[in-house]
């Protein structure tokens, strides 16, 4: 482990070196060419961490998406797989090598961790024998200097359905090579039963860590960091709400009707005819573009576009609420003409060379202006329909009153007669093959969304008998296989039979199969359960709808909200603030989660020091602002009405190895630590990234987004859909 960083040396973009020098190294251990098969869950991912034309020079000739079919590699010698440890791609794996020459040499990469289960299926289809079987660790990767990913599929579904927690054996591990880097977070907090399981899991690795050096050991290998005050943890289940809303930034809009995966967007030729593919270059762009192209030579031509701060025009709408965008676009248009026309006044020698300089630069612009325009033209005209307007006034319905009246209650159900079993969404079942439809199709994900949110706002006043309609509605609408979805939903807790006792513990399932994941050595089960069978139901509340007092108590709700010069987070959603930030701010005590009258009175004694019978809105230099010093404190009547376990724990310890207490922890730090860790397990959506951005610039402090995988409302609940059988 490296010696603690400086306070400006903080450079996350650096993780992308060190996952490129490890690729490169495994790419070295195969003599010769070589053909890579990658599995089309990690093309994207690993498009962010090297240029194709670096792979070329390493040996590689092809690249093939994995698929039933073997690639056709000619005279290739070696085949290198990159797969996610799933059975079902080792079976397909398994088929490649049965099929194919006995001169081949076929090597396999499990990504992110070798196990064991993969082996023994391996094992029992015949080729273990006949592979090479290594892991290569992509841990977070950093999408932009502020975001890290994992970029794992489906984890809230693994965690809260299926009790697989590998997800919090990656994410630790990479909070452990973040600690290798910058030193331990002094401070951990969190919120709910996952982000216990990974602080009891980061403690279990920290004491090996430690073990291995020492008392008086010269090694840095325990030194604090001073560059991060804390990591906080948000677990998904906590703050289901958000995810299920319709996105309203530039970013999360383009998200919502085309799809984003990996950064990239992938537009038809009809909807792009005039941007140039090229139009925000990332690196890694080629790898992922030549892997498309192989799989898919037949396919309408698609152009796939970097989402990233490389482009100078998306970086600066990208957080903005979509009602200003427009305007903004318009402003750059009228510069660059301006800067185009500038050439006629160049009358010298130097005056021309200057332009010429600029033009390639300029062309970009054009280029990349021209792909915005295009987007937000048809992200616009979505926004004007009667539908997007119905499905907006009925989640802002929701997140206002906690309720919605009988007209949009009557629009629901209408969109189970419009039922479209088969409508393409974006980055769930398939890329769009044309331009994106003006009216959003009616899919299950678009009403079981609505279903969810009114089920989650309305808790105890969920009449029985609408749920009874609308399970057998959408039963009818989509199909019997959905009674399966259904109850997903229901277990995770996020569609609630009202008559149900038990809805959103994650059961019994969970906790058994965790237990069998710990016997396999991966975690102890002792460090990851302590008894914990993760719920998405606050365990304890001490009021009956528990959102609508957090909407009250957090100001969740903002209705002198700022679209196009924001001051609160509550313009991602133009009015509704995201809880899973909110509860940062709390942390932080910003003082927008003291503008409530009863927030002020309960909280203004606390803030000044000692009792005190003034009920006035604590005065903002009473509040912190900017990294994570007042932890919980203060907030236990919240935290009650918030599903699972509290977390607030230090690694700090003094020189007899006793840790420090949070206070003292506090009083150290001082202000020297300009950043803070925010992860988010099970996903996170852009507008929460965009909400952190925001504070980041109010506090002046850095708060890095990290997150096991970006997600929709969409692809959020896509996980829990049964799919149909072929």
């Amino acid at each position: 482990m490296t010696n603690s960083a400086r306070s400006d040396d903080l450079d996350i973009l650096q993780l992308r070196d060190i996952l490129r020098g490890e690729l490169i190294s495994v790419l070295d251990s195969i003599r010769g060419s070589k053909a890579l098969v990658l599995d089309p869950d990690l093309s994207g991912p690993l498009s962010f961490i090297v240029d194709f034309s670096v792979l070329k020079e390493h040996g590689v000739e092809k690249i093939f998406l994995l698929d039933s079919i073997p690639p056709e590699t000619g005279a290739i010698k070696g085949l290198l797989y990159f797969a996610l440890p799933h059975t079902g791609k080792m079976r397909t794996i398994a088929e490649h090598v049965r099929a194919g020459s006995s001169a081949k040499e076929y090597s396999l990469q499990l990504v992110p961790r070798r196990t064991l289960l993969c082996e023994r299926v391996l094992e029992e289809e015949g080729v273990l024998g006949d592979l090479t079987v290594g892991e290569y660790r992509m841990d977070f990767i950093p999408l932009e200097e502020d975001l890290l990913s994992l970029e794992l599929p489906a984890t809230f579904k693994e965690l809260y359905l299926e009790g697989d927690f590998s997800s919090i054996y990656y994410a630790a591990r990479g909070v452990m090579r973040l600690q290798g880097l910058y030193g331990f977070f002094p401070r951990i907090v969190g919120k709910g039963d996952f982000a216990q399981i990974l602080a009891d899991t980061l403690t279990r690795m920290r004491l090996e860590l430690t073990s291995s050096n020492p008392r008086g050991s010269s090694s840095s290998a325990l030194a604090m960091s001073s560059v991060f005050d804390s990591m906080v943890i948000i677990d998904r289940g906590v703050d289901m709400v958000t995810p299920l809303l319709t996105q309203l930034t530039y970013e999360g809009l383009v998200s919502e009707v085309y799809g984003i995966n990996s950064g990239y967007v992938s537009l038809s030729s009809l909807n792009m005819s005039d941007a140039n593919q090229a139009s925000a270059p990332a690196a890694g762009s080629s790898a992922t573009q030549a892997a498309a192209a192989a799989a898919a030579a037949a396919a309408p031509k698609r152009k796939r576009i970097a989402l990233n701060s490389s482009d100078s025009i998306f970086n600066d709408i990208r957080n903005m609420n979509f009602a200003g965008v427009g305007s903004l676009l318009s402003k750059m248009s009228r510069q660059l003409q301006d800067t185009y026309e500038s050439r006629h006044k160049a009358k010298t020698v130097q005056e021309i060379r200057s332009f010429v300089g600029k033009l390639n630069g300029l062309q970009a612009e054009h280029q990349s202006l021209k792909t915005h325009v295009s987007l937000a033209e048809t992200i616009l005209k979505r926004t004007q329909t009667d539908d997007f307007n119905h499905v907006l006034e009925i989640e802002q319905s929701l997140v206002s009153n906690g309720d919605i009246s009988k007209d949009q209650l009557a629009y629901l159900d209408k969109l189970f007669a419009l039922a479209d079993p088969h409508a393409p969404v974006p980055g769930c079942n398939g890329e769009l093959k044309d331009t994106p439809p003006i009216t959003a199709p009616n899919s299950i994900h678009k009403v079981l969304r609505l279903m969810c949110l009114y089920s989650l706002w309305r808790g105890p006043s969920f009449k029985q008998k609408v749920y009874d309609a609308w399970y057998e509605e959408l039963v009818d609408a989509f199909g019997h296989h959905h009674t399966i979805t259904l109850d997903n939903l229901e277990t995770v807790g996020l569609l609630v039979s009202p008559a149900s006792n038990n809805g959103g513990t994650a059961g019994s399932t969970a906790k058994s199969s965790a237990l069998k994941l710990a016997a396999g050595g991966d975690v102890s089960s002792a460090g990851i359960l302590n008894s914990i069978v993760p719920s998405t139901k606050p365990r304890d509340p001490a009021h009956s709808n528990s959102l609508s007092f957090l909407r009250k108590t957090l100001n969740l709700v903002n209705s002198d909200v700022r679209e196009n010069d924001p001051d609160d987070i509550s313009y991602v959603y133009s009015g509704y603030a995201p809880l899973s930030v909110r509860l940062l701010q709390c942390l932080v005590r910003d003082p927008a989660v003291y503008t409530s009258p009863s927030a002020a009175s309960r909280y203004s004694s606390l803030l000044r020091g000692g009792a005190s019978s003034d009920t006035t809105r604590p005065a903002q230099k009473d509040l912190q602002s900017g990294g994570v010093k007042g932890g919980w404190k203060g907030w236990d009547d919240v935290l009650a009405e918030l599903p699972g376990e509290t977390v607030d724990v230090t690694q700090w310890s003094d020189r007899e190895g006793d840790l420090l207490s949070s206070d003292t922890v506090v009083q150290r730090l001082g202000e020297k630590a300009p950043a803070t860790l925010v992860l988010f397990l099970g996903g996170c959506t852009f507008t929460e990234v965009a909400a952190l951005r925001l504070l980041s610039q109010q506090h002046n402090h850095r708060y890095i987004a990290a997150t096991t995988q970006i997600i929709n409302g969409n692809s959020f609940i896509d996980s829990l859909i049964q799919k149909a059988s072929n």
